[in-house]
């Protein structure tokens, strides 16, 4: 253990820091198997119920990695390689209306 009152604190600060990135971790993980999830279940029926339900996943996803991004929970390399995996999957479903302009 610390010796200095500072050092305490740096302790606890780091404890305190690690309990707040631990959920942005979690919670982006349970989002990316909601999603493998959605695309599975889109895959079984394609509806447009589904579709929306994954379009809907992929925008929270892409905004929680953002904010995980800008806390410095993830670095932006391992944000921007998770955003485009995501990215990558969808395309793989044939979906023309979704990427075409």
């Amino acid at each position: 253990m610390a010796n200095l009152k500072s050092s305490k604190k740096r302790v606890l600060i780091g404890i305190r820091n690690a309990a707040v990135n631990r959920v942005y971790k979690t919670t982006i993980k349970n989002l990316v198997k909601r999603y493998r999830q959605a695309i599975k279940l889109y895959l079984n029926d394609r509806n447009s119920e589904k579709f929306q339900e994954l379009k809907g996943l992929v925008n929270i996803l892409y905004s929680r990695i953002d904010k995980a991004a800008k806390k410095n929970v993830f670095h932006s390399n391992k944000s921007a390689r998770q955003k485009s995996r995501i990215l990558t999957n969808l395309k793989k479903l044939n979906i023309p209306s979704v990427f075409s302009k």
